[in-house]
């Protein structure tokens, strides 16, 4: 692979400083930054964009594996041959006799080998032990939620969801009125309303870092459009002027409506 080359020129003694300077960490960063990127392409729905991204992805994970052979001396091809051979043995219902007619069953046919086949299993002690402690706390609280999920602990539907996220923010609203009641803790209630927003995000499908980014996104957007009409109308950018800043806000989101 002419990608794979180009990098281990890089990272040689003929190649170049700053990569040879880069180890699993720094480039570990540098991959999580080209995924958002990606997201952000795939977002704006822009197929150029997704594949350039697509490309520095590639690039960084790549960069991942000759930083691998470089520490361990082992075939950076033995990672790919082990995921292959993982994707076969994940997969009977594709590559031998096993039966599985829907997405459900291929989960529980995939779960059913990790556990009895892999020997991948929580510890006795911690059910979330295979979740990974480095997780930022929104995708942390993502995987917990799926994990319950696998052993049947879920709502049976939507609207039990939607009623804990209600009574959450009740509970948010309390505990802020009662600030001098020392058994309420305002910093709490606000993580366990976080926590039912994003499993009604999971319930209903949806990945809640990608929810919220697209979120972000929406509001940079706008804000900066905010931030050019105010610039154009001459009106200062404070509290004094929240009115007629909100004026502009709900004008924008309109014409955001009309397209």
């Amino acid at each position: 692979m002419q990608l794979y080359s180009i990098i281990t020129l890089l990272r040689s003694e003929d190649g170049c400083p700053w990569d040879r300077e880069q180890d699993a960490k720094s480039v570990s960063f540098n991959l999580l930054d080209e995924t958002y990127e990606l997201l952000d392409a795939i977002a704006k729905n822009d197929p150029e964009e997704e594949l350039e991204e697509l490309g520095d992805v590639l690039l960084n994970a790549l960069m991942l594996l000759e930083i691998q052979e470089e520490q361990s001396m082992q075939n950076a091809l033995d990672s790919i041959n082990e995921v292959s051979a993982k994707l076969i043995r994940r997969h009977p219902h594709v590559f031998s006799d096993t039966k599985a007619t829907d997405s459900k069953q291929v989960i529980d046919v995939w779960n059913t080998i990790k556990v009895e086949v892999e020997g991948k299993k929580s510890e006795d002690s911690d059910f979330f032990s295979r979740i990974p402690s480095s997780l930022p706390p929104l995708e942390m609280a993502n995987e917990i939620q799926k994990k319950i999920r696998k052993v049947g602990f879920d709502w049976p539907e939507v609207q039990g969801v939607i009623e804990k996220v209600k009574e959450e923010l009740d509970e948010v609203v309390q505990a802020h009125r009662d600030r001098q009641n020392l058994e309420e803790d305002l910093e709490m209630e606000l993580g366990d309303l976080l926590f039912a927003v994003v499993n009604l995000t999971r319930f209903l499908g949806y990945n809640p870092s990608f929810a919220l980014h697209r979120s972000n996104q929406k509001m940079k957007k706008r804000f900066n459009a905010l931030y050019a009409q105010a610039k154009v109308q001459n009106i200062e950018m404070k509290q004094e002027n929240i009115q007629q800043m909100e004026e502009l806000w709900q004008d924008i989101k309109r014409k955001e409506h009309l397209g």
